[in-house]
């Protein structure tokens, strides 16, 4: 009996290839264990502007050894990703997978790490203040800034009364926005 299933064994491995720990995880986070992961964006959170930061982040925390990128993401999304790890001195590399829920970005350890939250909610930018050509704000859009995006509030300015007197106006009240280096 127990011969049966040596053999059944080997036609499995001979049909299905070694069998691996925790495939399914690994298949999630880019080739990774969880327990590896310092940081996971999932590919929409990966396309946000706002997402850079987290893997700067996550990429100067001493535990951040690598950045794992998955192959189907833009090239403009990876190549941003990239340049910083190159910047940084890290390991990057791309990974190719048809895993539905696999995650866009993972930036990971080489070690066991306990970290339990590694997907961080990302507060996306609002509309109304992207793609801005000046930085002032009237204080009632510096307002609304500082009420549903507190961590950008820092690269804008409100206009003050001498701003008012020499022709400054608020750019997300006049909607000029910027078409990029060129315009």
């Amino acid at each position: 009996m127990s011969k049966k299933s040596e053999l059944d064994k080997t036609i499995e491995v001979g049909l299905h290839g070694t069998p691996e720990i925790k495939r399914e995880e690994k298949k999630k986070w880019l080739g990774e264990f969880r327990e590896r992961v310092v940081l996971g964006l999932t590919k929409e959170q990966a396309g946000m502007m706002e997402a850079e930061r987290y893997v700067e982040e996550a990429l100067r925390d001493p535990m951040g050894e690598m950045l794992i990128l998955n192959y189907s993401l833009p090239m403009k999304v990876t190549s941003k990703y990239m340049r910083v790890a190159k910047d940084l001195n890290k390991e990057y590399r791309s990974v190719s997978t048809d895993y539905p829920e696999a995650m866009g970005i993972v930036v990971a350890s080489r070690n066991a790490i306990d970290r339990q939250a590694v997907m961080p909610e990302i507060q996306g930018f609002p509309e109304k203040f992207k793609h801005l050509r000046h930085k002032e704000l009237c204080g009632e859009c510096y307002g609304e800034l500082e009420q549903i995006a507190p961590d950008y509030v820092s690269q804008f300015k409100q206009i003050n009364f001498f701003n008012k007197m020499i022709g400054i106006k608020c750019s997300a009240c006049e909607k000029k926005e910027d078409g990029g280096p060129l315009m």
